[in-house]
């Protein structure tokens, strides 16, 4: 296969369009200079005329016009794969805004993981706890405690949570039944303080009086618990691990319902696959087919 030169021919197509060197030249970010140069090598190499070429401008030959009307099409068609492919490189960045408590708990240990099982996915993690608009984003997923979807999204949810009193092995020793917890402070995320009102409430306990220790972030609380600093609330949903490890322990089989749930939120209809292999591993079921 024996092609013209092929910033020749990006050049006369340029020309062509434009009816126009000087505008070909802007385009392609080089001189009218080189345009010229770049046209009289595609005649040359072809053996035609392209452009008549007058003091006024320059106007298409014949050969001109029918050598544009039969390159522009695949030219085009280049153009179109080319941007397609760059587009599909792109769906591999995948953005991650989530609540520092789901990142921090749960999800920066698991990341490894799911990186193995996609290994052309590319993670941008993002800590906020403000809301993320996902109208016309469905680039981004936004891990959150919420009620479910709002307008224009879907919304998956982490396996089932549940409210659950943990604190380290050493601590559970010294507690024999739910009342003996006040011989420790109570851990407290001050954006959860309803956690423990709902497990008091379950365990038959009163929801206030007792002495307590605020933290700003769940992650505090829960390193707080295993450094053995008093007594906290887990989410199941996020310590999963730490008490498969026993870093963390249950001592008592008493469990509340949470106000609210884990989810990945996305943009209704999500078109990248990226997005839709994160959620089924996030939700830990086939949420999304995915062809393989």
């Amino acid at each position: 296969m024996k092609l013209p030169p092929l910033n020749a021919l990006r050049a006369f197509e340029a020309a062509a369009r434009h009816k126009s060197f000087l505008l070909a030249a802007k385009e392609l970010h080089v001189s009218a200079a080189s345009i010229s140069r770049f046209i009289k090598l595609l005649e040359s190499d072809l053996g035609c005329t392209l452009f008549m070429r007058r003091s006024s401008g320059v106007t298409l030959t014949e050969a001109g016009e029918q050598y544009w009307a039969t390159i522009r099409p695949s030219l085009q068609a280049i153009a179109n794969i080319s941007q397609e492919y760059r587009r599909q490189e792109y769906r591999r960045t995948l953005q991650i805004v989530s609540i520092p408590a789901i990142a921090e708990t749960w999800l920066v240990s698991r990341l490894w993981n799911f990186q193995q099982q996609h290994k052309n996915i590319e993670i941008n993690l993002v800590l906020d706890d403000k809301p993320v608009n996902l109208h016309d984003n469905d680039t981004t997923i936004w891990l959150t405690y919420a009620d479910g979807a709002s307008g224009g999204t879907q919304a998956f949810a982490m396996p089932k949570d549940k409210l659950t009193l943990v604190c380290n092995p050493e601590v559970a020793q010294h507690l024999k039944k739910p009342a003996d917890i006040t011989q420790f402070p109570m851990l407290v995320d001050i954006d959860w303080q309803s956690d423990w009102r709902g497990w008091l409430a379950a365990a038959g306990l009163p929801t206030d009086g007792y002495n307590h220790i605020d933290f700003e972030r769940y992650s505090m609380v829960v390193n707080a618990a295993i450094e053995g600093m008093g007594v906290a609330i887990g989410h199941t949903a996020l310590l999963e691990n730490y008490l498969r490890l026993g870093t963390l322990v249950s001592p008592f089989n008493i469990n509340a319902v949470p106000e609210k749930q884990f989810y990945a939120l996305i943009a209704e209809n999500p078109q990248r696959t990226s997005v839709k292999q994160f959620v089924n591993w996030f939700s830990d079921k086939t949420v999304f087919p995915i062809n393989a």
